[in-house]
């Protein structure tokens, strides 16, 4: 006989996970290959620059290949490049208030337009753009960069009217309607005094816009 008895001892019933650690092993196992975090697990506070010039110069290059094929002429060009920009600019407007917490929203029109000349821009292009103001129509504004990123890399013949800074117009237009200021933006070829060129974003505002406007500064 053995000196003692064997007691059978049942195994442990298997525990399931929570939802949230279950969550989180999906999150890092979607990319097993890398074997480290998605894009899905870095926090939205992170502002520093992931892009480099030269990638995004051979994919905006491709960008405008693609819209050229498609279009009849230069200026559908640039219609195309606009339409892509409009809902970048959306994008761009919720990722700015949700990184820098910013609750508060402008109902004037000259602090909207500084918010986007310089914090819009200078996110977006390393520096901010010269605010000017319209000396024709009451709702015009200009936006003008003499060192457009989105014309840097793309060559253009003399003979073609075309400015790809309309990407930035739709850009611009998409920020400013996602702020309640519906506005049309389109970019236009500006020769400076002393040789070269420029690039002016020509803002024209709504008259629903220009009436609030008013109505504010009673």
């Amino acid at each position: 006989p053995w000196p003692f008895h064997l007691k059978h001892v049942p195994w442990p019933s298997p525990v399931r996970p929570s939802r949230h650690i279950a969550a989180s092993r999906r999150r890092r196992n979607m990319d097993p290959r890398r074997g480290r975090p998605t894009i899905y697990d870095k926090p939205l506070t992170k502002n520093k620059g992931e892009a480099s010039l030269s990638a995004f110069a051979f994919m905006f290059s491709e960008v405008v290949d693609y819209c050229l094929k498609k279009a009849n002429d230069m200026q559908e060009l640039e219609e195309r490049l606009h339409e892509l920009g409009v809902p970048v600019g959306m994008r761009v407007l919720d990722l700015y208030c949700c990184r820098e917490n910013r609750n508060k929203r402008e109902t004037r029109i000259l602090p909207m337009l500084n918010f986007v000349a310089q914090i819009v821009w200078k996110q977006l292009f390393g520096h901010q753009a010269d605010l000017l103001k319209g000396a024709d129509h009451e709702n015009e504004y200009m936006l003008n960069d003499k060192t457009m990123l989105v014309n840097r890399f793309i060559s253009v013949p003399r003979d073609y009217p075309v400015n790809c800074g309309a990407y930035v117009a739709g850009i611009v237009e998409g920020v400013l309607r996602s702020a309640e200021f519906p506005a049309a933006a389109s970019a236009h070829t500006v020769d400076e005094p002393g040789g070269g060129t420029s690039t002016t974003i020509l803002v024209r505002f709504e008259e629903s816009v220009m009436a609030r406007e008013r109505r504010l500064e009673r």
